[in-house]
């Protein structure tokens, strides 16, 4: 791949023009709308869409913009958090012209000067199309319905119930990479060896398989291949040189947010069951993570016994990534920051199963403008700190040429001409 398509000016246009203005997109979760009233303001390049929930069960997008002047009606929240419309009432700032929450224009300050305005005046529309609890835009009005453009997704991703999942934390960052370089990062295990490699002793990062479904990806586990705890054969380790319960802490631990801290403490009981019964440590701890999951309320029936500690990394183009695990997903969304082509908005969404046992909690919801405000984890800041020199290597004119992988980092070739299809399809 040339290395102009992450540094050229006139690429990032060209996307603008022909990719984002015909894909389908998430802009949102549902559950960040909760009340009638309630809005949210999601932008990507120029574009500016103003979500509202409706009705209790709709919630409806249009351009963020007034029928008057075109002043943006909403602004985007630093933080992400929804606004509110009091009254039920969409009103301009400007000049104080008013929309009722499903668009329509209902009142026009001195509308009587108004020579021929005419009546049914709505916002502009934007098609607007849920999944999984996520909720998609798109500015084209000749595009595939939603579950057609996902198709196989909702089937592969079916048992996750990800509608039934609650947003446990969000946290957005600029990153100053190009937004194909972010979603480059997570959707290949080929980087690994190199980039993390103080995960090796307690991941095999070999048995990964590659599969295109239509448009989006997927890879995961080699078919029939169960999770071990075992490190990575690169490393050329025998049977007798690590310990399967440190393997399984770390695994526990270093995957963050996929497993909660009442899991993680599940590691040390397993261990202990596990040498007093002399049952193998993965399948003790994978039964006690099943019957913690369903006390709080998950039922994961659809789900042996050794998928409960694996997950199914997806890739949804053309701009989503991350593993969805029984009970929770990490998930990233990566889009461009305005017009600059060396620079990325980059959302990481945690979700979880609701915990029948408490009263839902709001998700902790945060932005950072500089990435290196906050202390993001050992492997989250290595792939941070790479990407910044992934993107200063294309921009100084030593590399004209990108070789991939065709095998490990098929998913992202795969990507790539999903996009050159949007730019190369009729204005």
């Amino acid at each position: 791949m040339p290395a102009a398509r992450y540094t050229d000016q006139e690429m990032l246009a060209l996307e603008h023009e022909r990719l984002w203005s015909r894909v389908w997109q998430i802009a949102c979760r549902g559950e960040e709308l909760p009340k009638v009233g309630d809005h949210l303001v999601y932008t990507i390049g120029a574009r500016s869409v103003l979500l509202v929930r409706s009705e209790p069960d709709r919630i409806v997008a249009f351009h963020n913009a007034c029928l008057h002047r075109a002043t943006q009606l909403a602004d985007a929240r630093p933080d992400g958090s929804p606004g509110h419309f009091d009254d039920g009432c969409i009103r301009c700032p400007y000049h104080g012209w008013g929309y009722a929450l499903d668009g329509r224009l209902v009142h026009v300050v001195d509308r009587d000067e108004f020579d021929g305005l005419p009546d049914g005046q709505t916002l502009a529309p934007v098609r607007c199309e849920s999944f999984g609890g996520f909720v998609f835009v798109n500015f084209d009005a000749d595009a595939p319905p939603l579950l057609d453009f996902l198709d196989p997704l909702p089937k592969l991703l079916e048992r996750y119930r990800l509608a039934d999942l609650r947003l446990r934390g969000v946290r957005s960052t600029i990153l100053p990479a190009n937004w194909k370089a972010v979603v480059d990062a997570f959707n290949e295990g080929y980087h690994v060896q190199a980039a993390h490699s103080q995960i090796l002793p307690w991941t095999d990062d070999t048995c990964f398989a590659y599969e295109h479904l239509a448009a989006h990806s997927h890879y995961g586990r080699l078919a029939g291949a169960r999770r071990a705890l075992r490190p990575s054969p690169r490393l050329g380790l025998g049977a007798h040189d690590y310990d399967e319960s440190a393997i399984l802490g770390a695994l526990v631990q270093g995957l963050g947010g996929a497993f909660l801290a009442e899991e993680r403490d599940l590691v040390q009981q397993a261990a202990v069951e596990s040498k007093d019964t002399g049952a193998p440590l993965l399948p003790t701890f994978q039964r006690l993570r099943r019957a913690l999951m369903e006390s709080r309320g998950f039922v994961v029936d659809a789900f042996a016994d050794d998928e409960l500690t694996s997950a199914d990394d997806v890739c949804w183009f053309p701009n989503i990534v991350g593993p969805i695990y029984p009970g929770s997903a990490i998930m990233f969304r990566s889009r461009p920051n305005g017009d600059d082509p060396n620079s990325a908005i980059h959302d990481t969404w945690v979700l979880e199963w609701p915990d029948a046992r408490r009263e839902p909690r709001p998700a902790s919801v945060k932005f950072y403008e500089r990435w290196t405000d906050r202390d993001w984890g050992e492997i989250t800041e290595q792939d941070y700190r790479n990407l910044e020199r992934v993107q200063l290597g294309m921009r100084s004119g030593g590399v004209d040429v990108l070789r991939c992988n065709p095998v490990q980092e098929a998913n992202v070739l795969h990507m790539h001409r999903g996009i050159d299809e949007y730019l190369r399809a009729p204005r």
